[in-house]
């Protein structure tokens, strides 16, 4: 089951994420393109994408089990760096923990930028 929830939650990142988070940071961050020139509705449908995950953080420490899965591994590569496209991950405090934790889990560097 619980590997059936993970498969959930990578279809789930290249749907109803990335499609959002990594187009506003690569068109913000890499292409300098300003607020005006990007559709709205990415903005709107990313931070709906952390309001899902925020639910589920809210409630348990990984997306799926009680311990790190791939699908923490997927959703925190474009969620630890969501503020280069415009979103305030203070907004959303159960993903801003998650992604520290799952930083410290990896050994990410999260103080660098990549």
């Amino acid at each position: 089951f619980h590997r059936a929830q993970m498969m959930s939650w990578l279809f789930w990142e290249q749907y109803s994420h990335e499609p959002f988070i990594a187009v506003r940071i690569a068109r913000l961050h890499y292409r300098g393109m300003s607020e005006d020139e990007l559709d709205p509705a990415l903005l709107s449908k990313g931070r709906r994408a952390l309001g899902v995950m925020e639910m589920q953080l809210t409630y348990t420490d990984w997306l799926v089990g009680d311990s790190i899965t791939l699908a923490d591994v997927a959703l925190v590569a474009y969620t630890r760096r969501a503020h280069l496209g415009g979103f305030n991950l203070s907004e959303f405090p159960a993903v801003a923990r998650w992604v520290h934790r799952t930083e410290m889990a990896l050994e990410l560097d999260h103080a660098g930028d990549w």
